[in-house]
């Protein structure tokens, strides 16, 4: 089967390009009658490749619902304004106040070319009431019906990033998103510290998975004995229904793998049939038929086959991590097979090329979280060159939040709410252990940054030594 229209040959764009088409695509969703959309989600954590075209009126754009960090304003914008300013293949997000407006000329420009525009599902109006942050700056005023030019991939020969660096990706407001802690707890979710991603993320080490495997290994030493598959599989279950997105992610080399392991077994062949393309992976692998599954996670769980550094070294070396390999399997079979049962907010994310990072940023707010408070999202990509991406802090406070709802699980496990201060007592011990570790065996020697936000919207960036040292 041909691929998609929209994702080019291999080799002929770099992977991380090819990457960002095909994930372009997955996420792409179409109205009933075929107008192209994308969620706020998906937008939120874009960075400033995709360009942001807001088209309402003066009054709406520096009115109570603001507009979106990075926007371009281009009031009552025409299809030939689009054509004029963009490329057949520039990625264009259209946003409207309640996406009518937006949906309209993004179904046009489709067709008159423009090969990757979509429309703000739901507009302005969505993006507030998920909880992320608008600015009413009036300065964009004067950029009426101007662009700023496209960001241009950025040369560099590798090596440590410097402060000034990190300064100068952090000052850049079109690639910092902000959203209320609440909603993180709600809808949003936490990726792991890995700098391939090139979206805007809150990170920790695992992402969602990694600290599920932290929770259930505090609730054995509160039970005092391991737990059972069913037990794994009831609390992924009751997380996933109370937390919203729960994040896993591989990368391109362990997916390849992967697809070149399922391919030989024979036990698989009929299973597969003609899957081919990458997106008819990515739909398999999202729902396998039921009677080959197991077989599935078995292959998912060699070594080399699950791209997630921080996983994999834990099955690796438990030891080191202080956590049982089986309790790690035990993790990502139940959040396998409940992503299997159509839960969408299970999210598999596949990061492309290799590591190529330069620092560890630890990202921090000022004064005490509350469910009000703004966390920004910060993306790993800078300078050309890569960083660890971690939220101490906002992942502390989600920490005792997450080990409240395991200890109100007395139906599934012998807990109860008392214990929840002590489990997270031991998430954070412990979650720093890993981190170290972690650091240690990807990142030695690399220089730590801490990035500290104010409420006011303005940050310092700290030089904090080095790995190891």
């Amino acid at each position: 089967m041909a691929d998609h229209p929209l994702i080019p040959p291999m080799g002929t764009v770099s992977q991380a390009e090819r990457m960002f088409r095909l994930n372009w695509v997955a996420s792409l969703e179409r109205s009933p009658s075929g107008v192209p959309l994308h969620s706020v989600e998906y937008v939120a954590r874009q960075g400033p490749r995709v360009r942001l075209i807001d088209i309402r009126n003066e009054d709406e754009i520096i009115g109570p619902l603001g507009y979106i960090p990075g926007s371009d304003w281009l009031p009552r914008a025409t299809v030939d304004d689009l054509r004029s300013r963009f490329a057949t293949d520039d990625p264009v997000v259209l946003i409207s106040r309640g996406g009518e407006r937006a949906a309209g000329l993004a179904d046009t420009a489709e067709k008159a070319g423009l090969r990757y525009v979509a429309a703000l599902r739901a507009g302005i109006l969505a993006w507030h009431d998920l909880g992320y942050r608008t600015i009413r700056d009036p300065g964009i005023l004067e950029r009426r019906g101007q662009t700023r030019p496209a960001p241009e991939e950025s040369a560099r020969a590798g090596g440590h990033l410097t402060l000034e660096e990190i300064e100068g990706h952090v000052g850049k407001r079109e690639d910092t998103r902000w959203i209320k802690l609440a909603a993180v707890l709600m809808h949003a979710r936490c990726a792991c510290v890995d700098g391939r991603d090139d979206t805007a993320v809150i990170g920790t080490p695992g992402g969602d998975v990694g600290e599920l495997v932290l929770a259930l290994d505090g609730l054995e030493h509160v039970i005092e004995r391991p737990l059972t598959e069913g037990e794994v599989a009831a609390l992924i279950v009751r997380c996933a229904d109370a937390l919203g997105s729960l994040y896993m992610h591989s990368d391109v080399t362990a997916a390849n793998s992967l697809i070149m392991a399922l391919r030989a077994d024979d036990r698989l062949t009929e299973a597969i049939g003609d899957v081919y393309e990458p997106l008819e992976w990515r739909k398999w692998v999202a729902s396998p038929p039921a009677h080959v599954r197991d077989i599935v996670l078995d292959h998912l769980l060699t070594h080399g086959n699950l791209g997630c550094g921080h996983l994999k070294l834990m099955m690796q070396h438990p030891e080191r991590y202080a956590v049982r390999a089986e309790l790690v399997k035990g993790v990502v079979r139940a959040w396998m097979h409940h992503r299997w049962s159509d839960a969408p907010q299970l999210q598999l994310v596949v990061l492309p090329g290799g590591h190529e990072e330069g620092a560890v940023v630890l990202v921090e707010v000022e004064d005490d979280l509350h469910a009000y408070t703004p966390i920004p999202l910060i993306s790993p990509s800078c300078a050309g060159s890569q960083m660890f991406v971690h939220h101490p802090h906002v992942i502390a406070y989600l920490r005792k939040e997450l080990a409240a709802l395991l200890c109100e699980q007395g139906d599934v496990i012998p807990v109860e709410p008392g214990h929840a201060a002590a489990l997270a007592q031991h998430m954070e011990r412990l979650g720093a252990q890993q981190m170290g570790v972690t650091l240690e065996l990807l990142a030695n020697g690399l220089p730590i940054f801490g990035v500290v936000f104010g409420r006011n919207g303005g940050f310092r960036v700290e030089a904090r030594g080095h790995v190891g040292s």
